[in-house]
């Protein structure tokens, strides 16, 4: 932009200025602003909805239109604000904030691997609050290695790790080399988190999901193949606890052996089997998958030949 900021420029001030407000706010006067700003831009932002529509569709059966879809789309606005501002908020709280408010389903799956000795692969969507749960687990002597998008302008990446990192979070940048360097981790036992339900380029392996075809990151397959770790598929969800205060619950699903898979399919099925967990922990809150883009393949520009 000729004289002025970029778009990507804008939104590192867009990011940084709500930051401000989230932190400025209480907190139920700051859970009513999201969702009142999840509204608006449910009425607002028609590319979006439609397509997030067409996405809750598949997952929930409700056709296109009906009531029963029309709320669901809106509670994912809602949903995806609340995200935003608890994740702004975040750097605030202290390490018993996260022990206080988040309860975790499944976790002596990832206690035995590390008693073993085993490096772990935690799979997880873009579903709940992903955030939460990696301060929790640092909170909880569990520290969890973790993959980012490089965003532009690199600030506003830079912007997001040191963020994260304040929460106990280790970033990797998905860049060249990434997979030898969460291999690396793995190797010293250490808990490496991927989320694995958006292929950003679509070129991962082709799965089934929700009965159609989608492209999966190829990621969690490939280290799982490369290290042996045990692949644990997880999900987060919003809770309100009895109080009225708001929470997090995450379930994990029993461990995937990645050793049970080999020949030259070995991957794609490997993915297909992640693909299978993370529909059963989407399936139970599709308003809280917060995929707003084109997903399956039939949503997808066509790839040049």
């Amino acid at each position: 932009m000729r004289g002025g900021l970029s778009r990507s420029e804008a939104m590192f001030y867009v990011y940084v200025a709500l930051s401000r407000v989230a932190l400025t706010l209480p907190e139920p006067l700051a859970y009513g602003f999201a969702r009142a700003a999840g509204g608006v831009a449910f009425r607002v932002a028609r590319t979006q909805r439609t397509q997030v529509e067409k996405n809750l569709a598949r997952i929930t059966g409700h056709p296109i239109p009906s009531a029963e879809l029309r709320a669901c789309v809106k509670r994912a606005f809602e949903s995806y604000a609340r995200y935003w501002l608890e994740t702004f908020r975040h750097v605030r709280e202290t390490p018993e904030f996260f022990l206080e408010r988040f309860e975790c389903e499944g976790l002596q799956w990832v206690d035995e691997a590390r008693s073993r000795g085993s490096g772990v692969i935690i799979v997880g969507a873009h579903l709940g609050n992903w955030d939460a749960a990696g301060a929790w687990a640092a909170a909880s002597g569990r520290p969890v290695t973790a993959v980012a998008e490089v965003l532009s302008p690199r600030r506003l990446f830079d912007f997001f790790v040191a963020h994260r990192e304040r929460l106990g979070i280790s970033i990797e940048p998905a860049s060249a080399g990434v997979i030898g360097r969460l291999k690396a981790a793995v190797d010293e036992g250490r808990m490496v988190a991927i989320v694995g339900d958006r292929d950003l380029r679509g070129r991962g392996p082709q799965v089934s999901f929700f009965n159609e075809p989608a492209p999966l990151p190829a990621g969690p397959a490939l280290l799982g193949l490369r290290t042996g770790a045990p692949i644990m598929v997880m999900g987060v969800y919003g809770t309100r606890r009895a109080d009225g205060r708001r929470g997090w619950r995450a379930h994990i699903l029993e461990p995937i052996d990645p050793a049970a898979y080999s020949g030259p399919h070995a991957l794609t099925e490997l993915t297909q089997e992640v693909a299978t967990r993370l529909e059963r922990l989407i399936a139970v809150h599709p308003e809280e998958w917060h995929v707003f883009q084109p997903f399956w393949s039939a949503d997808r520009p066509a790839r040049p030949s």
